[in-house]
């Protein structure tokens, strides 16, 4: 494999530095998107296509097969902050940094197939994926792969598995809402305070996969808001915030139904409105196994026993697409994901890239 040279690889980790620098929130990466397009049409000879929001790059090779063409993933936003910036502790800004290492390598690597670079925006809400989907009305493509990088694993090995690889989720905002009263007389209002009480206390119940017991679902309480700060008045409505997760697409809709059946239920009990939202939806990531039996060869990789707890939207494509996403070691020492002390590790681009290009000539 030739990998890239000296002066290719000092060329990416400047450009993650720079993606790094600018980091921006999902739908709102204008800055990092447009010095993405920059170093692809002043850098190679690729095709550029822009998509508005996302955009992709073509090595085309004439008379090739269709059925052999591989489309190869990069996410490119950055986490929200407290205080409403924004900073890359997942890692997006390597992901982006690596592809454009594919890009440059492209030429010299001269594969018998097409090869389509995809740039995607908003993974973080799961929001971007479903909007590159139209990728595959426009070219036609055999296979896609997606990576990941994995702190606390050695650096540079790569990790799959058929089936899931990383969860289904998605957040679940609950409204329960009553008639306000003076705090001295409860009695006249309806309070949401019992209800919301009695629904945590079955939350766990609810979660329970009975029925495939040897698959994980989750059932996470983010937070809870309650009346407000105003002793003279008794609380009226309730906000919970939970995130679930599941193995399957299916066992999480049968949680998510289980939660709004009882919510209801105890609404109605207790003669209050009930509203729900759904935010940041992720379908399960979920491999197909000759793909993951490219990577398991091509790659060296090693068969990753249990699923991702985390999501990651390219789920959206293993629906429309076969392909298999992968994760690939980041370093033993390295801290987690979404942490503060987070930052994609240059050492890791490389062999991000080597992943990449052992697939494109697998």
């Amino acid at each position: 494999m030739s990998g890239l040279t000296a002066s290719q690889e000092k060329q990416i980790r400047q450009l993650r530095h720079q993606l790094h620098d600018i980091a921006e929130p999902s739908g709102q990466e204008y800055r990092t998107r447009k010095l993405l397009l920059d170093f692809l049409t002043q850098e190679t000879q690729l095709d550029v296509i822009d998509g508005g929001e996302w955009f992709y790059a073509a090595y085309r090779v004439p008379d090739s097969d269709p059925a052999r063409a591989l489309a190869l993933r990069a996410d490119f936003d950055a986490l929200f902050q407290p205080d409403g910036s924004a900073a890359h502790l997942c890692g997006h800004d390597g992901h982006a940094a690596a592809l454009c290492g594919v890009a440059l390598l492209l030429p010299q690597l001269k594969p018998d197939r097409n090869v389509f670079l995809l740039f995607q925006p908003a993974e973080e809400t799961g929001q971007g994926a479903k909007a590159c989907l139209d990728l595959f009305k426009h070219e036609q493509i055999g296979r896609i792969y997606g990576a990941h990088n994995l702190p606390g694993y050695p650096l540079g090995q790569v990790y799959t598995r058929p089936g899931t690889f990383a969860l289904a989720s998605r957040g679940l905002t609950l409204r329960l809402t009553g008639r306000p009263a003076h705090a001295a007389y409860p009695e006249e209002g309806i309070s949401p305070a019992q209800p919301i009480a009695l629904l945590l206390q079955k939350l766990p119940e609810l979660a329970c996969n009975s029925l495939n017991p040897g698959q994980l679902a989750l059932c996470t309480v983010i937070g809870l808001q309650l009346g407000q700060k105003a002793f003279g008045q008794a609380a009226a409505t309730a906000e919970l915030w939970l995130t679930l997760r599941a193995e399957t697409d299916a066992r999480l809709e049968q949680m998510e139904g289980a939660i709004l059946a009882e919510a209801s239920l105890q609404a109605a009990a207790g003669k209050l409105d009930f509203a729900f939202e759904r935010q940041d939806v992720f379908p399960a990531t979920v491999n197909h196994a000759a793909p993951v039996q490219t990577i398991l060869a091509a790659c060296q990789g090693e068969y990753l026993v249990d699923p991702m707890r985390w999501s990651e939207d390219f789920g959206w494509y293993l629906q429309r697409c076969p392909g298999a996403y992968f994760g690939i070691g980041a370093g033993e020492q390295q801290p987690a994901l979404h942490s503060q002390d987070y930052q994609y590790p240059d050492s890791l681009l490389q062999p991000a890239v080597r992943a990449f290009e052992q697939l494109i000539l697998a």
